[in-house]
């Protein structure tokens, strides 16, 4: 397997690409990617011919994503229950 450097326009395309992504359509694409990397995880246990460095970046992504949002459901929490403790 031979292992190649990420290129900058590639790079650059895909940093483009998730700012221009709305954050309504993250939920659809988080579910879909993820089952894209459960279908790729499946062909390497079958021995299946798979781009390990992909997947790995795939994986991490995915991972990010769901930090990000665990971090963004967290902040919501606090800013509605300080809103319910405001004194009118």
């Amino acid at each position: 397997m031979k292992v190649e450097a990420i290129s900058q326009d590639l790079l650059g395309a895909f940093q483009v690409q998730q700012l221009a992504t709305p954050p309504q359509n993250m939920v659809g694409d988080f579910s879909t990617h993820l089952e894209s990397i459960d279908n790729r995880i499946m062909s390497v246990a079958k021995g299946e011919q798979v781009e390990l460095h992909e997947l790995m970046i795939d994986i991490e992504r995915a991972k990010l994503s769901l930090e990000y949002s665990v971090s963004m459901r967290d902040k919501m929490i606090d800013a509605y229950k300080e809103v319910t403790r405001m004194q009118v």
